[in-house]
C-alpha cells in the first residue's frame, strides 16, 4: 500500500507539471489520470495528496472558479526558455536529425500545453543540414566524462581529402589529449585541451573525432600549459581563435565602416573599444590568432567596409591573396 501511495503522489505531481493557468486540472481529471496508471483514488485522498505536495514546497494554485481545479506555477523552465533551447537544437548542424527530434520531444514533455503546442508547430528541423555522424553523442559523452574525472583521452581525427571524402589525418595518428573544455563555437562542438607533445592549448572538432577512448592517465596540470598559467578566459580564447583556427596571438588594428560594427562585435566581443575614423567609420584594436582562419574572415569584407592598418604581414598576406584572385578572373 505504501508503494502505491508514493506512486500516486508522483503521478499527481507529474500531471500537475503539465498545467498552467489556462490549462488547470480538477479532481476528476486527476482521478481519471490515476486510473489510466492502474491506481484507484477518491476525491478526498487526491485533495490530501495535493495538500501534501503544497506542504513539500510545490506552488499549486486553486483556480478562482473551483470547478476548474488546480495548476502549478513553479515549472523548472518557462515556455519561452524551452522554445529557445528547441530552436538551438534544431539549428545545431552537428546533432543528427534523430537526436534533434528526440531532444525536442523531451523538451515538449517539460512545457505547458500551450508551450508544447508552440514548440511542436513552430520548431522546424531541417534534415538536410544535419550531421549523419551518429557517434557525435558518444564523443561528447566521453569528453565530458574525461574532463569530470581528470583523465586524458585518445582518438583519431578525420579531415577532408582533396576529393571531398573523409580520411584519417596523419595516416591514422592516435592523438593523446588532456581535455580541459568542451565548447560550442561557430556551430560546432570543440574539445579544447593540450597535446602531450606541446605546452599550449589546441582544439578539435568533436564531430571529426573517432575511436575516442578514456585513458587512466591523469591530465597535465594546468600550470604546465602556457595559456593556463595566468588568468585564463575561455571566452577570450574563443574570440581570438577566429573561425576556430589556432595560431600566435597578435594585435590587429582595423578601420571599418559602421555597417559592419555588429560583425566586429560578434567576433571579438561587445566590449571592444572603438574610435571615430572619419564619416561613419571607426578604428579598433583587437587580439586574434594569426593564421588561415583570420585571413579568411578578413577577406569576406569589401574594401569599402574594412581596411587592415596593422600588422604589416597581415596586410601583405591579404594583398597577395587579392592579387591571386584578380589574376584568376582576368
Amino acid at each position: 500500500m505504501e508503494g502505491k501511495t508514493k506512486e500516486k503522489l508522483l503521478y499527481i505531481l507529474e500531471r500537475l507539471k503539465k498545467t498552467d493557468e489556462q490549462h488547470p486540472v480538477n479532481t476528476n481529471d486527476l482521478i481519471e489520470y490515476l486510473g489510466e496508471k492502474g491506481i484507484s483514488a477518491e476525491r478526498k485522498s487526491v485533495a490530501r495528496d495535493i495538500a501534501a505536495l503544497r506542504d513539500a514546497g510545490y506552488s499549486i494554485i486553486l483556480c478562482d472558479e473551483l470547478k476548474r481545479g488546480y495548476y502549478m506555477t513553479d515549472q523548472l523552465f518557462e515556455d519561452y526558455e524551452l522554445k529557445i533551447i528547441a530552436d538551438a537544437v534544431s539549428g545545431a548542424k552537428f546533432i543528427t536529425y534523430d537526436d534533434s527530434t528526440g531532444i525536442i520531444e523531451k523538451l515538449c514533455e517539460m512545457a505547458s500545453p500551450t508551450g508544447e503546442e508552440i514548440i511542436r508547430e513552430h520548431t522546424f528541423v531541417d534534415e538536410k543540414i544535419k550531421s549523419k555522424n551518429k557517434k557525435v553523442r558518444y564523443n561528447i559523452d566521453k569528453v565530458i566524462s574525461a574532463i569530470k574525472n581528470g583523465k586524458r583521452i585518445t582518438f583519431q581525427y578525420f579531415e577532408f581529402a582533396p576529393d571531398g571524402k573523409m580520411q584519417l589525418k596523419r595516416d591514422g595518428h592516435i592523438y593523446e589529449i588532456s581535455p580541459y573544455y568542451l565548447c560550442w563555437a561557430d556551430d560546432s562542438y570543440f574539445l579544447i585541451g593540450n597535446s602531450k607533445s606541446h605546452d599550449h592549448l589546441i582544439h578539435f572538432h568533436v564531430e571529426m573525432m573517432t575511436n575516442v577512448e578514456i585513458t587512466k592517465i591523469p591530465i597535465r596540470e594546468r600550470k604546465e600549459i602556457e595559456e593556463l598559467k595566468n588568468s585564463f578566459s575561455i571566452g577570450e580564447y574563443l574570440r581570438r581563435s577566429v573561425n576556430m583556427y589556432g595560431g600566435e596571438s597578435i594585435k590587429l588594428v582595423l578601420e571599418c565602416s559602421e555597417k559592419i560594427a555588429k560583425d566586429i562585435r560578434r567576433e571579438f566581443g561587445e566590449e571592444i573599444i572603438t574610435k571615430p575614423a572619419g564619416e561613419k567609420r571607426f578604428r579598433t584594436e583587437v587580439r586574434a590568432a594569426e593564421g588561415e582562419g583570420l585571413l579568411r574572415w578578413l577577406m569576406q569584407f569589401g574594401a569599402q567596409d574594412m581596411k587592415v592598418i596593422a600588422p604589416e604581414n597581415i596586410k601583405e598576406a591579404i594583398k597577395e591573396r587579392a592579387k591571386q584572385l584578380l589574376e584568376q578572373y582576368e
